[in-house]
């Protein structure tokens, strides 16, 4: 007699075997630390410990050709205002991008980088699934980052900028307190702002401060 498992019960020994041999590592969600944001901002490339209200650090393993690394966003806001901080293990360019659709199709991206002690920002948006993404200003919008800055140190790029929750921008997602804001990330090893990242990459969820 040749005893015949139904497909079904395959599939869950089969699960659980893997399960138990390690193979499958679930990750825990990205933990955000709040704080009293007392210092005054300012965009000089250094994160006091009380400059922002919130903090999460969003990390990416070695694999399919990424060489790995993590990314530390800092943010704080009103009902008028975002400020934002990117702290990444790169020395190249360091990226955040607002409200995908479908991949990265629709995001709002911002993508900072420091060459020279002099910082760049630029405010984009993702016309296709896997890009292009744009100068909103190319697309026929604004550019919306009021005030920026940055520094890179010992493999650390950090980028810090102030814009309006609300741009007026078709091309920027508008934000409003207590929101929970869908984002991708990237990173590259290079501050060409035109080359595809090569570090890491991922998503996750800004919660902003305020609302009901």
């Amino acid at each position: 007699m040749v005893f015949q498992m139904k497909p079904i019960l395959i599939v869950l020994f089969l699960g659980i075997m893997v399960l138990f041999c390690g193979c499958i590592q679930p990750q825990a969600e990205p933990q955000v630390k709040t704080t009293a944001a007392s210092e005054e901002w300012k965009p000089d490339g250094v994160v006091g410990a009380n400059e922002y209200a919130r903090t999460m650090t969003l990390q990416a393993p070695a694999s399919n050709g990424y060489s790995g690394g993590s990314m530390t966003l800092s943010w704080k806001n009103d009902a008028e205002y975002l400020y934002l901080a990117l702290n990444g293990t790169t020395r190249g360019w360091v990226s955040v991008g607002f409200e995908p659709t479908v991949w990265m199709k629709d995001a709002d991206i911002i993508i900072g980088s420091v060459e020279n002690g002099r910082a760049t920002v630029l405010d984009e948006n993702c016309t296709g699934n896997y890009g292009p993404h744009e100068n909103d200003t190319l697309l026929g919008g604004t550019y919306d980052i009021l005030e920026s800055g940055g520094s890179e140190k010992g493999g650390i790029t950090v980028i810090e900028l102030k814009r309006k929750m609300n741009t007026g921008d078709k091309f920027d997602k508008a934000f409003v307190p207590g929101q929970q804001v869908p984002i991708i990330w990237a990173m590259a090893d290079t501050t060409d702002n035109s080359a595809k990242h090569n570090m890491a990459e991922g998503e996750g969820v800004m919660a902003m401060e305020g609302g009901v």
